[in-house]
């Protein structure tokens, strides 16, 4: 009886570990399967919204130059019948837009001439202005958002709504996850940027901010810290990326916070790169103002506005807070 046992024990075969071998690398080659459809249905879905012309749609904006013209609302490939298709509605805009430069004119014209008391001295200390607010649709439209999943460039999300305080809630979700095309080396990156022009596309300068010396925000944050840029493009497409920066510290918790960031610590960027050679920011060169967070911090964010404005401190008697270096004409850089 034992011996008969003992004839049919059966040695462990080869083709057994063979066999599960063969089924762990199918299960690898699967979930690699799996990984790449999913990326891949991620890209699918980061579909580049459409570019209006005169910047009449919701345009993501971008950190980099805006496009070749440097102009928001330009698309080399927005066809001639999507032009005249939107035209008309373009056209009602830009009168409504210019019928109101005229009344502000018309009424600018009066003898109070704020501008004009301000620049002789009629500015008091400690006085304050509320340039923007976030309480109607029409207010918050002005302002522009944008992140690398808009661009293909990376999976971070952002918006920018009203809330039930009558104050702008930027929030959404930072992602540094790479897009693997071979081109993208860094991403995490969510942006809102002012998009406030005169008709027909024209800029609006920051002019009457001269006579103030501080930015004045009112904010309540989530403990991140994000960063204001003032942005000073002209004409020449060297100075496209040109705009003046100042990080934006956050408290994490329910409570409001004041800040007046001086206008003499901005410092000079270019596309969001600090430059060696700094100056103070010229407020009439800058058209634009925005919010960026890019801390290589994956997780969520949230930012809420209530307002930003101006605030003049007349003890506040520095120039400009950075070294600055002047080099002879002669010297080993060339002229």
């Amino acid at each position: 009886m034992l011996r008969n046992l003992r004839l049919l024990r059966v040695k462990p075969s080869t083709s057994v570990a063979f066999y599960s071998k063969e089924n762990a690398d199918i299960n690898i080659r699967d979930e690699k399967k799996n990984e790449l459809k999913d990326f891949n249905n991620k890209v699918q879905v980061m579909e580049k919204k459409k570019v209006g012309i005169f910047g009449t749609s919701n345009v993501p904006m971008n950190t980099n130059f805006p496009n070749p013209k440097g102009v928001p609302g330009y698309d080399p490939e927005f066809s001639v019948k999507e032009l005249l298709a939107e035209l008309p509605n373009t056209t009602k805009k830009q009168s409504k837009l210019l019928g109101g430069e005229m009344r502000d004119l018309i009424k600018s014209a009066g003898v109070e001439k704020v501008e004009l008391l301000e620049d002789i001295g009629f500015l008091r200390h400690n006085e304050a202005r509320v340039e923007y607010k976030f309480d109607t649709k029409e207010k918050l439209d002005l302002w522009h958002l944008g992140c690398d999943s808009d661009w293909k460039e990376g999976f971070s999300k952002c918006s920018f709504v009203n809330t039930q305080n009558k104050t702008g809630l930027f929030s959404g979700s930072i992602s540094t996850q790479i897009v693997k095309d071979g081109r993208v080396e860094r991403a995490g990156w969510a942006s809102i940027k002012l998009e406030d022009r005169k008709s027909f596309n024209r800029k609006k300068f920051l002019t009457k901010w001269r006579n103030f010396s501080h930015l004045f925000l009112k904010i309540r944050g989530d403990g991140r810290s994000y960063k204001i840029m003032l942005h000073s493009p002209l004409s020449m497409d060297f100075t496209w990326g040109d705009s003046f920066s100042y990080p934006l510290h956050t408290h994490g918790g329910p409570y409001w916070q004041y800040e007046k960031i001086p206008f003499s610590k901005f410092f000079h960027t270019v596309a969001g790169r600090i430059q060696d050679r700094q100056y103070r920011v010229n407020l009439e060169d800058c058209s634009s103002i925005g919010i960026v967070l890019m801390d290589r911090i994956d997780g969520d964010f949230s930012l809420e506005i209530d307002y930003i404005g101006v605030y003049n401190d007349t003890t506040h008697i520095e120039d400009f807070a950075y070294e600055t270096y002047t080099l002879p004409v002669f010297n080993t850089h060339g002229f």
